[in-house]
């Protein structure tokens, strides 16, 4: 059978928690016990400071100890006066029965004293602790009292420590007291269980929760959120699969986007096509060098798509050859604007350049033309004239900067992040008017990316777009 987590949680908060209240149970009963002993064997000990007061009267009377060691019942009658209870000792609470009772002769029923049951063991020593009068021999864990007279030591009382309570009262007061423990332990241990089941409840209840979103993102459901019940770490992971979740949404959004613009930039040179083959079919247009003109550009616009996608598909899974090597970004940039330069004195826009010519790097040459190209060829195509272009080549915080800035009409700012993603246009009929894929940007940052450097479009002061590019020089 597999445990789920509920069940672990809760196993070991449970042996946990038993775990340690057993422990300070077996401790508090322990401590109890040794505290009530040490209690009744200080109170005794007490009683054999009176003891010895009454014997110090007596030693002062006769002289000498010969009246007690003569007669036994003298002896136990004095023990009996010195020990009688007073108010104080029989007010006081019936004490609960620890573990076990020592039954003399009498079977417990004797009169009570506070020497620990029905027989009486104080024994009155010499100083020389030979037995003067009573019963225990002397041996070193005695508690001694010494009967004193001015200064000198006449004689020693003394009595063994009691091991466990012998008095019925003291008996029942300490099982009591063990009783109270454990009864407080089991009150613990029930508690323990009720918290330990709230807890391993909701530390696993979002645990569960992220199994079944996760199951639900599975499905498609990429709208799935969770709620975070906490700043923890458990509630980190929800907030990371809200990321994931808001993530995935977002892909599947661009995904179906992506494949409704492919199909509609698809389908326009092919309608535009299939109109043209009927309008000659029908021989409402004839067939002459407009037509297959018309029809040669549709044909370069969809070829010219086809490739752009595939061009972009193959940077996606990192399929794009990169030959690189150390190059003059300079020199590629002065190239590429020499190719454009008659193109725009011919469209009515000017140009200037600052390139800085010692800029070096690492990198494939032709797919940076390929980079440059697609840049001016969208400033070219989006620039109205009269208008002007410029070119801007430095050298920033070690990075090369690349600047190509045009004069517009320019992109309101909520778009400017927009720009790189596929098939993304500010205006589509403009763009379409304007020619190109859509896809132009798109490929352009792949590009950027793969040379380890980094490409943004922000508006130009001239008016329209500037695209900046980053990328790292070779020392």
């Amino acid at each position: 059978m597999r445990l789920k987590i509920f069940h672990k949680l809760f196993l070991v908060l449970v042996g946990t928690s038993v775990c340690s209240l057993l422990l300070f149970a077996s401790f508090a009963h322990w401590y109890a016990q040794r505290s009530f002993l040490r209690y009744l064997n200080d109170e005794r000990e007490a009683r054999l400071s009176a003891l010895s007061e009454q014997l110090l009267v007596i030693h002062g009377r006769d002289g000498d100890w010969r009246s007690l060691r003569d007669d036994g019942r003298a002896w136990r009658r004095l023990l009996r006066e010195a020990m009688r209870p007073t108010v104080l000792d029989d007010e006081r609470p019936a004490p609960p029965p620890p573990l076990h009772m020592h039954d003399g002769a009498h079977g417990g029923r004797g009169p009570r004293n506070l020497f620990g049951g029905p027989h009486i063991d104080a024994t009155l020593y010499d100083t020389d602790f030979r037995i003067i009068v009573g019963a225990t021999p002397y041996r070193n864990d005695l508690r001694l009292h010494p009967i004193s007279e001015d200064g000198r030591t006449l004689a020693y009382v003394g009595m063994p420590p009691l091991r466990n309570p012998a008095d019925a009262r003291d008996v029942r007061f300490a099982r009591r007291l063990g009783r109270m423990v454990l009864g407080g332990a089991l009150v613990a241990m029930v508690l323990s269980l009720l918290v330990a089941a709230w807890l391993a409840r909701r530390q696993s209840r979002p645990i569960i929760e992220l199994g079944a979103g996760a199951r639900a993102l599975a499905s498609g459901h990429f709208e799935t959120r969770l709620a975070a019940h906490s700043n923890d770490e458990i509630g980190t992971l929800v907030d990371d699969f809200n990321v994931l979740a808001r993530t995935l949404e977002d892909n599947e959004s661009a995904r179906r986007r992506w494949f409704a613009d492919v199909s509609h930039e698809l389908r326009t040179p092919l309608t535009i096509m299939r109109g043209e083959l009927e309008a000659a079919s029908d021989g409402i247009r004839p067939i002459n060098a407009a037509l297959v003109e018309s029809l040669s550009q549709e044909t370069a616009r969809l070829a010219h798509l086809v490739d752009d996608l595939y061009q972009l598909a193959r940077a996606d899974i990192g399929a794009l050859d990169y030959e690189f090597s150390r190059a003059s970004l300079g020199a590629l940039l002065t190239e590429c604007v020499s190719h454009f330069a008659h193109r725009w004195q011919q469209s009515g826009i000017q140009y200037a350049h600052d390139i800085d010519a010692d800029l070096c790097a690492h990198v494939d040459s032709r797919r940076i033309l390929q980079l440059l190209e697609n840049l001016f060829e969208n400033s070219s195509r989006y620039t109205d004239a009269p208008g002007r272009i410029e070119i801007t080549a430095r050298r920033v915080n070690g990075e090369a900067e690349l600047i190509i800035a045009d004069s517009g009409p320019g992109v309101v700012a909520d778009e400017l992040p927009l720009l790189f993603e596929p098939l993304h246009r500010a205006e589509r009929s403009r763009s379409r008017t304007h020619g190109g894929s859509g896809l132009g940007l798109a490929i352009c940052k792949r590009i950027v990316t793969a040379h380890g450097g980094r490409i943004e479009a922000k508006a130009a002061s001239l008016g329209g777009l500037a695209i900046h590019i980053h990328l790292p020089l070779v020392q």
